[in-house]
């Protein structure tokens, strides 16, 4: 169980945890964490996606006070070339580490938002400005360097049928080249249903990606419905 590998002293890396697991580690902690964020928040179904990710990471810190993650607000993601981004959030596994070992980025799911902004999970209206979450990986301005990561579907309408069946559908548009993108895509980036948790307000699912420096990274994608 995650608890057996608990470092009493805050923060401070835990020499059983074995580099392999450590992804393992955080994303057991992670779904375990969602359930209560989604407990403590449920029907913030208007919140913005700038509040919800400060109560997001504000769940994370406290159950992880006495584990060795560190959970971090909009993280520097350093670019060869051009500005510098910021993903919502990063985890370090120490405060002296200079970049996180996994990353989050965070969208509402939501029937509310605008024309322009509504495929905002996969893509962005300006190709240019790189505001879809998937896009951002594939594009290596998100996740730099590392092979998973994850994003966060806040649920605020609709389930998460809805939402993986439409998602799917923008992306076979982009494969099709209906949907314009200077990526190229392929079926590997459709969700995939992972599992289905005993509670239905997460849905987990799953996806790979070839950035544009010719790496690999699988995303894990939860669906964390605020509704119920």
């Amino acid at each position: 169980m995650l608890k057996d590998n608990y470092n009493p002293i805050s923060n401070i890396p835990n020499p059983s945890i074995e580099k392999g697991v450590i992804t393992k580690k955080l994303i057991e902690f992670i779904e375990k964490t969602l359930l209560k964020f989604q407990n403590q928040f449920k029907g913030k179904i208007d919140a913005s996606e700038e509040e919800l990710n400060q109560n997001l990471v504000n769940t994370f810190a406290y159950f992880s006070k006495n584990i060795p993650f560190i959970f971090q607000q909009e993280v520097i993601q350093k670019q060869k070339k051009g500005q510098n981004r910021k993903v919502d959030i990063g985890v370090f596994r120490h405060y002296a580490d200079s970049s996180p070992f996994f990353t989050l980025e965070a969208k509402r799911l939501t029937t509310t938002l605008s024309k322009s902004r509504e495929k905002e999970y996969v893509i962005g209206s300006n190709p240019l400005k790189l505001s879809g979450g998937i896009e951002r990986f594939k594009h290596n301005v998100h996740g730099v360097n590392l092979s998973n990561s994850a994003i966060v579907g806040y649920l605020q309408r609709e389930n998460s049928n809805y939402w993986s069946d439409k998602i799917n559908d923008w992306i076979n548009q982009l494969i099709s080249g209906k949907l314009k993108s200077v990526l190229k895509w392929n079926k590997d980036e459709l969700l995939n249903n992972y599992c289905y948790f005993k509670d239905d307000r997460l849905s987990k699912f799953s996806s790979n990606h070839i950035k544009t420096d010719k790496s690999f990274i699988t995303l894990n994608h939860y669906f964390v419905d605020l509704s119920i």
